[in-house]
Order: C-alpha cells, then structure tokens, then sequence
C-alpha cells in the first residue's frame, strides 16, 4: 500500500511540473501577436459625420473626409459605396502608413426637404473595422417652394394638348420668378402671379402660377422636359420643376413584330394576335380589313369593342412557301393619319 501512495505522489508532481513548463512557455507567445496586430493597416476617419447645417433645397453638398493609416502596413480602400441621393466623387485606394487619404462625396438636395441623413459605405483591409459608415446631415430649406408637388406629369394622346398648374411660395425679399429655360420646344410654360383660386391657403408669402402646356406636336413616347425658373431669391436662385410622363399614339397596336418563329406550314396550326386599341375613344377608328403580304397567310378581324378595339388573327395556311417569311401585315382603317398601320412579319418555315 505504501508503494502505491508513493507512485500517487510521484505523478501528482510529474504533472505539476509539466503544467509548470507550459505556463512558462504561453507568455512567449504574446509578442507575436501584438507584433502582428501593429503590421495590420488602421483605419481612422474624424469625424465620421459632416453636418452642412442649413442649406438651400436644390444646393449641392459637399463634404470631404479626412482618412489616416495609423497602423504598420498599407491600407487598401476596395469601395466606398453612397446611399440612395448620395454620391462619391472619388477616394483614395492605398494610403500608407502614417499617411493621410480623403474619400470625397456630395448630395444633391433638390429632391429632398427637411433634415437629411445620407451615408457611405467604406470597405478596407483594416482587421478590426472592415466596414465603416460615414455619414452627411443637412437641413434642406425649400426658400423657395413648389405645390401641391414639386413636378408636372402628363398623360396625353398624340395631337392632343395638355396643361397643368403648379404654384411657387416664397417669403424671400426678391421673389420675382421667371422661366428662364425650357429644354423641350413642345412644352411652354409661363408664370403669372396667382389668383384667389389658385393661391394655397394658410401659406405665407407671395405666390405665383406656373402654367405649363405640352403642345400637340409633342412626339410619341416618354416624355422629359424639365423647366428651370430664375427666382430672384439670393439663397436659391434656381427652381427645376421636372415635367415627365408619356405621349401615346392615337391608334396603339401589339406586338411590334409578328413571330411566327419555325413551324411546319398546314401540320402546325399556328396563329398570332395583334390587339388595335383606339386610345381616342370618342373618336371612333374602325380597322376596316386586313391583308399580309406574303401569300398563304389568312386575315380574320375580330372587333372587341367597334370603333374602340380589334383582334386581328393571322393564320399560315398549307400554301405558305418553305424558307424564311419576311414580310408585313397591312391593317385598314377609317383614320385619316394612319389609314394603313404595318406590322413586320417573321417566321421560318421547315
């Protein structure tokens, strides 16, 4: 028993000593790692918010940030990424140690009123902070200000005219506004001071009518056609009220193209519909007949709505030639301007 208890002691303190060993070693390790952590890059950026304080609606803001490598190594910036109404100018890529770098950004601010708060994203190589958020704050006052919306849209057929008003406030000494370019001939606008009718209620300061008009020689398609207005106000001495919205045809027809793709003539029953939409309803348009003209194709005219909408369905019968199919399908209609609307035709056949 007693030999036991002394093989019992005798390990007890093998341990200990091998415990000893170790604990005496961990410490040598340490150096290495705070001498790793002084070689990485260090991002610093002070402050990481600009606040610009008041300014114009309409003025851009620009703010500049200041980025210090206070580590051991190269720092590498991969992306600095604006947020929605922000953007960033430019930034420095590599910033060495020691050394200073600027991420440079802005705001264009005519589309917000009211406190703002726009950031950006920046992406290092820095091991401890990644990603950082910087951050740009103003206060965008409208000196100038535009109701019931600060834009025009229009919804117009082709040889149609259209107006619409808006109203510009301002309580500035100088207001005297005037249209000082309009970047589309097919849209006039004019300012006239504002009558009891169109003046809005409980707003202080002068008011004036904006009366803008799209021409009926306005093309068809999307419509772009911003105003800038001279205020006379020292603090915004310009106004762009955006005019948008689309010009449609008279007579509107789908698709574009008829596809008739590969097909088999007489095996495969094929058909294509075209829809004619009259988007002038008061003024009936009637598609009267229709023709393609390459041979072997058959022509139904399907009226939905008379005067108003039609389907047409082209048939390829068995006598449609083998190759490709290139021509047109002529529609027929009582509309003096587009008596015959053509549609390209395509196909293949095997």
């Amino acid at each position: 028993m007693r030999q036991i208890g002394r093989l019992a002691c005798l390990a007890a303190a093998g341990l200990f000593v091998v415990a000893s060993a170790r604990a005496q070693k961990a410490p040598a390790a340490k150096p290495a790692a705070a001498k790793s952590s002084a070689a990485a890059p260090k991002i610093e950026i002070s402050p990481e918010t600009k606040d610009a304080g008041t300014v114009a609606k309409g003025q851009m803001v620009e703010a500049t940030f200041v980025v210090k490598n206070t580590g051991g190594s190269d720092l590498m910036i991969s992306d600095a990424r604006p947020s929605c109404g922000c953007t960033v100018a430019s930034f420095d890529k590599i910033i060495k140690p020691g050394a200073e770098g600027k991420i440079q950004s802005s705001v264009d601010t005519k589309s917000f009123s009211g406190p703002i708060s726009k950031s950006v994203l920046v992406i290092s190589n820095d091991p401890e902070r990644p990603q950082l958020n910087l951050f740009i704050k103003a206060m965008v006052k409208p000196f100038v200000d535009v109701v019931p919306q600060p834009f025009v849209r229009f919804s117009v057929i082709k040889g149609d005219s259209a107006a619409q008003d808006v109203v510009l406030i301002s309580e500035e000494k100088g207001f005297r506004p005037t249209i000082a370019e309009t970047s589309q001939p097919y849209v006039k606008a004019e300012i006239l001071p504002a009558g009891d009718k169109d003046k809005i209620p409980g707003r202080p300061g002068e008011q004036f009518k904006v009366h803008v008009n799209v021409q009926p020689d306005a093309p068809e398609g999307l419509l772009n056609a911003p105003i800038r207005i001279a205020t006379g106000v020292t603090q915004q001495p310009t106004v762009e009220i955006p005019v948008s919205g689309i010009v449609r045809p008279r007579v509107s027809v789908t698709p574009v193209t008829v596809n008739f793709g590969n097909f088999t003539a007489g095996k495969d029953p094929i058909t294509r519909n075209i829809i004619v939409t009259n988007n002038k309803p008061a003024v009936p348009v009637k598609v009267v007949r229709a023709e393609v003209t390459v041979p072997g194709f058959i022509t139904d005219v399907v009226p939905t709505q008379d005067g108003v909408s039609y389907t047409i369905v082209v048939k390829a019968s068995d006598r449609v030639k083998k190759g490709a199919v290139e021509g047109m399908v002529k529609l027929f209609t009582s509309d003096k301007e587009r008596a015959v609307i053509e549609i390209p035709l395509r196909g293949e056949v095997l």
